[in-house]
């Protein structure tokens, strides 16, 4: 659609009984505590998207809110739309509508960019408190969009808009253990039906390719995520002793990293000692710890959307012994060899195979075999709004990446596990470790518990 035609006139018409409604029913707007950083960094990357799909129409759906979610979880954004929109508020609908491409082959430009959300819901907003309305002066300024319409309105505005292009560009497919899958289906199903001759592809490709090289604006944002759970490990590392129970110690991690701005955690707390410090995702955290025991500490939290993800393994009663030492330097000294590796051009396959060489080719178990079976997970993921952020694995990485290193080694008959997880930031010349102000050495976490 041309400017200047229909789709003008149905935005004009929801604009203009909108601002009739505003002054009739004006109250305070709350102002967004959420980090969002730069909203021009949204509005590029609406951008980059629209010339990769200058063909058709994009739409991607918030997350809503149900009565169920509401009075038992915080309401979680998609990530996907969080990451075009920076709109952290339920029941959202983005549109991203290009011009006619240009016939000497330039990038398709916006013509509009669009965000409906819902009106004022007064009666709902005495229980859980004021939302942005689309009509609300402060639209504009506090979502970055140039047009804010009521979500009424999207059936029409997204007919006229494939009048000229009939192809839309959605979420097709969810992200692997997302548990988006009912969403997606709901999502296309509601497309479909407003929209049923037209041509639908998946979009996720390009916003994992786009997702999985972080900004300035979210690399900032991740490193106070990263230096406020690196508070609660230090924490962690001072109060730490037997007989205090697994979930004592991941409650006094998430007050430090609560108390210095991140929102939730990144995943459930893993505090897992003795023989469950050798179960990987142990998070019932209600065991007693013991003299003698390591405790495998994996806690995080997340800063404005953005997760953090780190790992120490620490005795209990502030002295490894001479084994548990033996088996945490082994991992450390995978970590090391793979962070002196990292840089652009390699791929996370080749990390995770110069980690688990060096892990079989340093130490035995109590049997005479080698050490590599008892490293049962990959090395790597990438990280940023999901702690498990979409990538394109078998590609080199690239400079503002950020992957984790996380060697580990478990040995159940010795009721013996260690892991030792960071982020790392893929940096020009190599990479940045971004918890590097947490100790990783044995020595230097013994000495880090001697404070206590």
């Amino acid at each position: 659609m041309r400017e200047g035609g229909n789709m003008n006139r149905v935005i004009k018409n929801g604009l203009r009984a909108g601002i009739l409604i505003a002054a009739c029913f004006a109250m305070a707007v709350p102002t967004l505590a959420w980090d969002k950083g730069n909203l021009a960094d949204y509005h590029q990357r609406r951008e980059r998207i629209v010339h990769s799909t200058g063909d058709g129409v994009v739409v991607l759906f918030g997350f809503s809110e149900d009565e169920i979610a509401v009075s038992t979880v915080e309401f979680r954004q998609n990530e996907m739309f969080y990451y075009l929109t920076g709109w952290n508020q339920p029941d959202a609908i983005l549109l991203l509508v290009p011009k006619p491409p240009h016939a000497n082959g330039q990038p398709s430009e916006f013509d509009k960019e669009i965000l409906f959300i819902p009106p004022h819901d007064y009666r709902a907003e005495k229980w859980r408190g004021p939302k942005l309305g689309p009509d609300d002066p402060e639209a504009k300024s506090q979502t970055g969009f140039p047009t804010v319409l009521n979500k009424a309105l999207f059936p029409s505005v997204f007919h006229e808009a494939l009048k000229s292009f009939p192809v839309v560009y959605t979420e097709l497919t969810p992200q692997p253990e997302s548990g988006e899958d009912h969403f997606i289906e709901t999502s296309v199903a509601q497309l479909k039906t407003l929209a049923p001759m037209a041509s639908f592809r998946d979009i996720r490709a390009q916003l994992t390719r786009m997702r999985a090289v972080k900004s300035p604006g979210e690399i900032a944002l991740m490193r106070k995520a990263v230096d406020a759970s690196v508070e609660g490990h230090l924490a962690a590392m001072k109060t730490l002793k037997p007989g205090m129970m697994e979930y004592e110690v991941a409650a006094r991690m998430e007050y430090e990293y609560r108390r210095r701005g991140c929102e939730w955690p990144s995943y459930p707390p893993i505090v897992g000692s003795g023989f469950y410090s050798t179960v990987l995702h142990y998070d019932e955290d209600s065991r007693p710890i013991q003299d003698g025991d390591v405790v495998v500490m994996d806690v995080a939290g997340s800063y404005s959307g953005y997760a953090s993800d780190i790992t120490r393994t620490l005795p209990a009663n502030g002295h490894f012994t001479e084994r548990q030492r033996e088996i945490y330097t082994l991992v450390y000294g995978a970590q090391e060899a793979a962070l002196g590796a990292a840089k652009p051009g390699v791929t996370v396959g080749e990390l995770n195979k110069i980690a688990r060489d060096y892990i079989n080719s340093h130490g035995k178990d109590q049997h005479g075999q080698t050490l590599g079976q008892y490293f049962i997970h990959g090395l790597s993921h990438s990280v940023g709004l999901n702690v498990h952020d979409p990538m394109e694995y078998s590609q080199p990485v690239e400079p503002g990446m950020v992957i984790t290193l996380e060697p580990g080694i478990y040995i159940p008959e010795e009721k013996l596990g260690v892991r030792i997880e960071d982020m790392i930031l893929i940096t020009p010349e190599g990479a940045e470790l971004l918890s590097k102000r947490l100790p990783r050495q044995a020595d230097d976490v013994e000495r880090a518990m001697a404070s206590r």
